[in-house]
């Protein structure tokens, strides 16, 4: 289905009135595609570039419309919207007119945040969306796992109110064993990005069993005081809202209670690596 790329970018979600990804009021882009396969990833539908098939059971009534198909066909032709896609595609201009409707709501520092998946790997069609927007006056911010070529984040610099960017942990053999890849090139990149003089916030998951232990976020704050430029610090906290969404996908979730922490542990971790 993308077959014109970077001429169209695929998406999988535009969440509007978001409060969590940048400053002010924002509409968040979910772009489609994503290097790290973390196992908590709260967002599955978001890994692959194309599009996703999804399938609720719970609303099949065993129509046959779909003929024992799970294609883009047959959740067209699904009147219960059992079958269903994830993932569109979309022009610049297209995406750019849709974001536009929005923009009364941007007062003060609000704007439009490109997320994913990882949404620099549509690097080229983001380029074109942040032109076209950029001369709108719309402020951007890109959310970036760091695990891409420095390039995809240095064209984008200019038009960057915001780099919303994720540090995991430090050890990279540990990031590797959680995320399928090491953390050496997304923490270069974070050098170099923090060199340039953007403005950066960094937000780090918590997760039981992977970093959220009080050894591991001390290392992670320690990493953090070197960049005296970050804008701000923060912890999130591991949640299981996405788990439903592999089911949905076909897909196996691999983390249990394991990864969830109280409420005093989440304290306590938050405060060592916000500082």
């Amino acid at each position: 289905m993308c077959s014109d790329l970077p001429k169209r970018g695929v998406v999988f979600n535009v969440q509007r009135c978001s409060l969590h990804d940048g400053p002010g009021v924002r509409t968040t882009v979910f772009m489609k595609g994503c290097p790290l396969r973390c196992r908590w990833c709260q967002n599955p539908e978001g890994l692959t570039r194309t599009p996703s098939i999804t399938y609720d059971g719970n609303k099949c009534i065993s129509c046959g419309s779909c003929k024992g198909e799970r294609d883009a066909d047959a959740a067209e032709r699904c009147p219960t919207e059992a079958l269903s896609v994830a993932g569109r595609e979309y022009t610049p201009d297209e995406l750019v007119e849709e974001l536009c409707a929005d923009q009364a709501f941007f007062k003060g520092e609000g704007g439009v945040t490109f997320s994913g998946g990882e949404c620099l790997l549509q690097g080229d069609f983001l380029l074109e969306c942040a032109k076209r927007l950029s001369s709108k006056g719309i402020r951007i911010a890109f959310d970036t796992c760091g695990a891409v070529e420095f390039s995809h984040m240095e064209k984008l610099i200019p038009y960057a109110q915001l780099f919303l960017y994720d540090i995991k942990c430090i050890d990279p053999d540990l990031h590797e064993r959680f995320t399928g890849v090491s953390n050496r090139q997304i923490l270069d990149n974070f050098n170099r990005l923090c060199a340039a003089g953007v403005p950066i916030w960094v937000r780090v998951p918590l997760v039981g069993s992977f970093n959220a232990n009080e050894a591991e976020a001390r290392r992670i704050r320690a990493y953090l005081d070197g960049f005296p430029a970050i804008r701000k610090v923060e912890a999130l906290r591991y949640h299981r809202l996405g788990e439903r969404k592999y089911e949905l996908l076909g897909m196996e979730y691999t983390m249990g209670d394991e990864a969830l922490l109280s409420d005093e542990q989440f304290e306590q971790l938050k405060t060592i690596i916000e500082g």
